[in-house]
């Protein structure tokens, strides 16, 4: 599949389920996992996904067939050591032990070996580290997506995903996706499906159909609880008439997010739009729409290097906006502020 191809599926696939695509887009795909210093041979720091990644409901991975029974037992003994712990893959400072449901369990079918490590329900956001791995080496920037779904006591629940990968070895890649989860009830304990029949790789029409399927069980009450909250009423309106309200922002151990109801919805020209500006201590702090849809959005904290400074009382921000391009290639502009500067007071969340 060419890079023309790839954007026109995406597209396509966006607008069936009404998904707007904040991915940076500036660059293929293919391009837009960025290494960060390698901590030891074959296992760098976590690679980004473009800004935000792909934000629809499969995500990117990276993978190859294997053959031998041999080597998948190699491989089940590699995948054994694989650093599974999302707290850890995600740059947060702070233990997840009390929210997260450890699942380790694995399933290989075609040659591909899909293991599921463990998950977390941070609200309407299911958070969970996996790994694919196989026998054939995997090839520069080489990629492959793993089309999934999840589903909540039996209904289709997954509307958007973004998250970070980093490679093990030449076989073996691990991921920490967060599925956006919507109309459904996410209170006590929930039965869980992540179901995946396709792996496909980017940069060709190879795809390996199979069932990669996990269910399990899980709750998100704890951290619910532990989640403080402050509610926001600032608006700004998008040169295409679209008007963002920030309604509330929330901070837990996963991090800091701020979430927008829009109102007036325009797809042409679609926008990314980011959060920008600093705290009372002088650091710089950066919310990017992790999720936008025809009714909402959501804004994570740029946390690659952890959270935000936890003596910080005060974020002064500023929304910026740009142009997304009709395909890959660069950016129709830059970033232009969009709205006035705003405070959140940090020492109001409850």
């Amino acid at each position: 599949m060419d890079d023309k191809s790839f954007d026109e599926f995406i597209k396509g696939k966006a607008l069936e389920e009404n998904i707007l695509i904040p991915s940076l887009l500036n660059q293929k795909i293919t391009s837009t996992f960025k290494a960060l210093p390698k901590r030891k041979k074959y296992h760098s720091r976590l690679f980004r996904i473009g800004s935000v990644a792909a934000i629809l409901a499969f995500c990117i991975l990276t993978s190859i067939g294997f053959a031998s029974p041999s080597f998948a037992a190699n491989v089940k003994n590699v995948s054994n050591t694989i650093s599974s712990n999302i707290s850890n893959l995600l740059g947060l400072q702070k233990d997840l032990d009390e929210y997260k449901t450890v699942i380790n369990k694995e399933v290989t079918d075609n040659s591909i070996t899909v293991k599921l490590n463990e998950v977390v329900l941070n609200g309407s956001e299911l958070t969970v580290s996996y790994s694919i791995n196989s026998s054939k080496k995997l090839e520069a920037m080489g990629s492959w997506h793993a089309f999934n779904n999840v589903y909540v006591n039996g209904k289709k629940a997954s509307t958007g995903a973004s998250g970070t990968a980093h490679n093990i070895d030449d076989y073996t890649t691990e991921a920490v996706m967060t599925y956006t989860l919507d109309k459904v009830d996410l209170n006590g304990d929930l039965d869980i499906k992540i179901l995946c029949s396709e792996i496909k790789l980017m940069s060709s029409n190879d795809a390996i159909k199979g069932s990669w399927d996990f269910e399990f069980r899980t709750n998100g009450n704890q951290l619910k609880t532990d989640t403080r909250v402050l509610l926001l009423n600032h608006k700004f309106t998008l040169e295409n008439g679209g008007e963002y309200t920030l309604t509330k922002y929330t901070d837990n151990s996963l991090g800091q997010e701020i979430y927008a109801s829009i109102s007036n919805s325009k797809r042409n020209p679609t926008y990314v739009v980011s959060l920008r500006g600093i705290d009372d201590l002088g650091n710089k702090v950066e919310f990017y729409m992790s999720f936008g849809g025809k009714e909402e959005a959501l804004f994570k904290v740029e946390n690659i290097d952890g959270n935000l400074n936890e003596n910080a009382t005060t974020l002064t921000l500023t929304p910026y906006a740009a142009i997304l391009p009709d395909k890959s290639g660069e950016m129709n502009g830059d970033y232009k502020k969009v709205g006035d500067q705003f405070k959140i007071d940090l020492s109001l969340l409850k």
